[in-house]
């Protein structure tokens, strides 16, 4: 929860699963009973994540457009599915908070119209027309399942008969979309597509396939060590996610539909497979505790509760002695496995020295499972970088981004405005989504905001946020790249470095190019 919060957050799909992680931990806290309790440690953990779910869903409900769909951006084209994504957090919110059913209900009604007649949803892509996307459509219909499972999607505040058509409407497109994608099944060859099918299916109780999807998910699943992992077959997912952010997504959907599949029909091989992927989940944190994006964060604390084991009541607390170098320097307290707790942290720097370090997490006989963490952070010259100065571009699938930047005076008097040009552009792809450009600033910049809004204007940049030593463009690639520019003014002389600019690929931020600082010199 911490960790998402640090994220960007300027588009929809963005506030949705900030707010849905929340969402998730008043979920867990409340099937332990700890969230209403004052006097439990956790009280103020749910009242946090209860502010963060109320937050999210205010934000939500004034970018629904006039035809009830969302889009990632105010006033810009609904997106089909960031539309499901929204419904099912607000969905699953009414547990917690007060939400207008009005509100989903016509996110549903959109959803449904959009269906063609095939049962299929399309999408464009960056291409000529629309075409009918599979894996979109198995996420349009499992967003559809739960609400046709607990015959709940539409609860109009009105009268019984709009309750009753609108969920025959839920229940007939669900249906549809089931039919279609199983007269697919000999052409499924992407686990993102399996794993919300299997979903769909569980949670309506329709199960005449789930052994298909059984042995479909075993035979898409790669080894890696002890570890499990899925990849996404197609360019990207309906989030625009892709590369080592996709496998990620693709990963906790396999292992949430697993699972679920486990759970209705218990298998020691699925169970196996479940314990291995989430080990690959577990393994693959970025140095927040979250996975790179807020999409991928939110498929994975999805899967990790649906496949958590339970913990063992008769197990008490337990020790783990760190062991760095062959010496013991600290001995941790571990809360009993059923307790609702963060981390224990450690801080390990006056234990190592240069080279090579070994840490070690030692314990007793018969414990519990437990998942460690080690974050780490070093400095290199920028010299020694992959950065380069002004312009930066690395080749290759998953590095493929270009970025400029020129200041036109380096050395400007006081309050004389600075011209910064921006140029950036994805190399060779299409369809990747958002971008994320950092632009440095020197200490104490004044930036013009007139010149902030003339480049939103200008089409690729979809928002930005000012912060203290940069900006953060949102930029929506190009085919021939983006070219933006805005001012700036220094407050006082000085004699300083800009931060450096970075390029990277918001749902795959191995992506990526940087610029180095520039110096800044003002009497």
């Amino acid at each position: 929860m911490n960790g998402i919060g640090q994220r960007p957050a300027g588009c929809a799909e963005q506030i949705t699963s900030v707010a849905y992680v929340s969402l998730m931990g008043l979920q867990v806290l409340a099937k332990a009973n700890r969230s209403n309790d004052p006097f439990n440690p956790r009280a103020q953990l749910a009242a946090s994540a209860r502010k963060a779910v109320q937050d999210g869903y205010s934000q939500l409900v004034d970018l629904q457009q006039s035809d009830g769909g969302f889009p990632y951006w105010q006033s810009k084209v609904s997106d089909l599915a960031l539309t499901a994504y929204v419904l099912r957090f607000m969905d699953a919110a009414s547990e917690f908070i007060d939400v207008d059913r009005s509100v989903i209900n016509r996110a549903a009604a959109y959803i449904v119209a959009h269906q063609s007649k095939t049962g299929a949803w399309t999408h464009r892509w960056g291409q000529e027309k629309d075409v009918e996307d599979l894996n979109l459509t198995a996420y349009m219909t499992r967003t559809l399942a739960s609400a046709v499972g607990a015959k709940s999607a539409i609860k109009a505040g009105g009268k019984d008969e709009q309750e009753s058509k609108g969920l025959q409407s839920v229940e007939a497109s669900f249906k549809l979309g089931m039919n279609y994608l199983e007269t697919q099944i000999d052409t499924w060859e992407d686990p993102y597509l399996v794993g919300n099918y299997a979903i769909a299916a569980s949670a309506s109780n329709k199960s005449e396939y789930v052994s298909r999807t059984r042995s479909l998910l075993s035979s898409l699943a790669h080894r890696e060590g002890d570890a499990t992992y899925w990849n996404l077959e197609a360019n990207t997912s309906p989030f625009y996610g892709w590369g080592n952010t996709g496998r990620l997504e693709t990963t906790a959907l396999a292992v949430e539909a697993l699972a679920k599949l486990e759970e209705k029909q218990p298998d020691a091989d699925t169970a196996q497979q479940v314990s291995r992927g989430l080990q690959y989940l577990l393994g693959h944190r970025d140095r927040y505790s979250v996975w790179y994006s807020t999409q991928a964060t939110e498929n994975v604390i999805e899967a990790m509760i649906a496949a958590m084991p339970a913990g063992d009541e008769t197990a008490g607390s337990s020790k783990a002695d760190i062991v760095v170098n062959g010496h013991s320097v600290s001995t941790l307290q571990l809360r009993e496995a059923t307790a609702i707790v963060g981390p224990a942290t450690l801080e390990l720097e006056q234990y190592l020295h240069p080279g090579h370090n070994t840490v070690q997490v030692v314990r007793g006989a018969n414990s519990s499972a437990m998942n460690a963490l080690v974050v780490s952070s070093h400095y290199i010259p920028w010299k020694d970088s992959r950065s380069t100065a002004g312009e930066n571009f690395i080749s290759g699938d998953t590095r493929a981004l270009r970025l400029k930047v020129r200041y036109d005076l380096t050395d400007p008097r006081p309050e004389e405005a600075v011209k910064c040009h921006v140029e950036t552009e994805r190399i060779g792809f299409r369809g990747y989504g958002m971008m994320l450009a950092e632009i440095g600033l020197p200490p104490g910049s004044e930036v013009d905001r007139e010149s902030l809004e003339a480049a939103r204007g200008t089409g690729s940049v979809q928002s930005y946020e000012v912060q203290p030593d940069r900006i953060v463009f949102y930029v929506w690639p190009e085919a021939s790249g983006s070219r933006f520019e805005f001012q700036f003014r220094l407050r006082y002389g000085m004699d300083a470095m800009t931060a450096p600019s970075h390029l990277y690929d918001y749902y795959n931020p191995e992506a990526n190019a940087t610029v180095v600082p520039v110096r800044f010199v003002s009497h």
